[in-house]
Formats: structure tokens, C-alpha cells, sequence
């Protein structure tokens, strides 16, 4: 999925395919130039299934996020993930997924 530059409200998605409710998410936006990102504030872990396209979301393993003013600052390629901390000595992170912010 692409997004415009500075978009705000579009929704990013990651399915982890596992469940995740007792971790704690940290999303990673990594542009091809310029700082990573690292967002915590209002990424949720959702508890309903959804369809996105043909694949299906299921509760509990996909963290959800609304972009807001300043988070798709570079026009370009960028990477996305999603770091998962259950606890302290358990903390995981996902694949890195291309995506595109277009001008």
C-alpha cells in the first residue's frame, strides 16, 4: 500500500499472525532518508477480525495506527514493522514491509 505525503488518518497495518495481547507495541517507520520512527502512542492492538483484500486479520494479532501530521515526512521508499514487548526479557520484532509515500 502507498500513502501521499503527510497524509493523516490513513491506517497502517501489521499482521503478526500470532497472538499479541500481552506485549506492549512499538511501531517502526523507517524512511529510505532521515531519522526512524518509533511510535507507541496510539497503536492498538485490535480485538475484531477484518479483511484486507484477500487476506483476513484475526483479533489480537495485528497492531493498528492512524497517521498523523508529521509521521510521512519523506517522499520515497520506506519500512515498516512492529517491536513487541511481552516482557523485559522477551521482545520481539517483525519482518520489515516495503511501502511507498508518493508527493
Amino acid at each position: 500500500m502507498n500513502f501521499n505525503f503527510n497524509e493523516v488518518g490513513q491506517v497502517i497495518r501489521i499482521n503478526v499472525g500470532k497472538d499479541i495481547s500481552t506485549s506492549t507495541p512499538t511501531l517502526v517507520l523507517q524512511p529510505e532518508v532521515g531519522n526512524t520512527k518509533l511510535i507507541t502512542s496510539g497503536v492498538t492492538i485490535p480485538v475484531i477480525d477484518i479483511e484486507v483484500g484477500n487476506d483476513t486479520f484475526f483479533a489480537n494479532e495485528y497492531i493498528e495506527y492512524f497517521t498523523k501530521d508529521g509521521d510521512l515526512d519523506y517522499v520515497g521508499r520506506w519500512n515498516k514493522r512492529v517491536k513487541l514487548d511481552f516482557s523485559s526479557t522477551n521482545i520481539e520484532k517483525t519482518d520489515f514491509v516495503k511501502f511507498r509515500v508518493l508527493s
